[in-house]
């Protein structure tokens, strides 16, 4: 995935002038925000411009139809999800980190991430079930988390105490991350639904179980170092 996107290649054309630029990110932010609410199905363009206080001409401009300003806003955030797993990486390759600080701190990355754009983020998930497009798409995404991450580990497999291939136990941990995040995401406060706490308590259990698998123990909440 490029680290910024070219509309003219991908999804619409790019917009030069000052006055410009600014409709554009009135237009993206107010779909960001109907989207959250109401979901991909239930927002439409006339919602899009009407809260974006522009023209739908304006809105025609920049973008080919509601699923390439979808699509754009989708690959924004995933933009900004890969920039900081390439900082954590080059973060714990710098401090020579653990691999228990790795996973720790993966674990923490990912559900802070989501926290900062649940809804959004929730929306995402839902329309890759139904979509097949969408969700080669979502799936790569995941693929080049998992690929940042999946070398830090493995050169810390020295620390891994599993009978299993050191590979696949990382592979393992983590599709485990993958899954419980994207659970939380899906049911957030549905302890009922789920039969799990949500918040600090999901990322502490997670991180326990991951590093469980690896063979890693992790040191106790009450005495590990801030």
């Amino acid at each position: 995935m490029p680290d910024t996107i070219d509309l003219d290649r991908d999804h619409g054309r790019a917009p030069q002038q000052s006055r410009s630029r600014e409709s554009l990110t009135r237009i993206v932010e107010a779909a960001e925000t109907l989207f959250a609410a109401r979901g991909y199905d239930g927002t439409t363009v006339n919602d899009i411009v009407s809260r974006a206080r522009c023209s739908v001409g304006s809105f025609y401009a920049r973008f080919k139809d509601k699923e390439s300003l979808f699509l754009h806003i989708h690959d924004q955030q995933c933009a900004l999800l890969i920039q900081r797993i390439d900082f954590l990486g080059d973060l714990a390759r710098a401090e020579k980190a653990s691999l228990e600080t790795v996973v720790r701190q993966s674990v923490r990355a990912l559900f802070l991430f989501a926290g900062q754009r649940r809804e959004l983020t929730r929306v995402f998930i839902q329309r890759s079930g139904v979509d097949a497009d969408f969700h080669a798409r979502y799936a790569r995404v995941w693929g080049e988390v998992r690929d940042r991450l999946r070398p830090v580990m493995l050169a810390r497999k020295r620390e891994i105490n599993s009978p299993t291939d050191p590979g696949r136990a990382i592979d393992f941990a983590l599709q485990l991350m993958h899954s419980l995040w994207a659970n939380d995401v899906l049911h957030h406060r549905m302890k009922d639904i789920t039969g799990q706490e949500t918040g600090e308590a999901l990322i502490e259990d997670l991180t326990e179980s991951c590093l469980a698998w690896l063979g890693l123990q992790a040191v106790p909440v009450k005495t590990r170092r801030t």
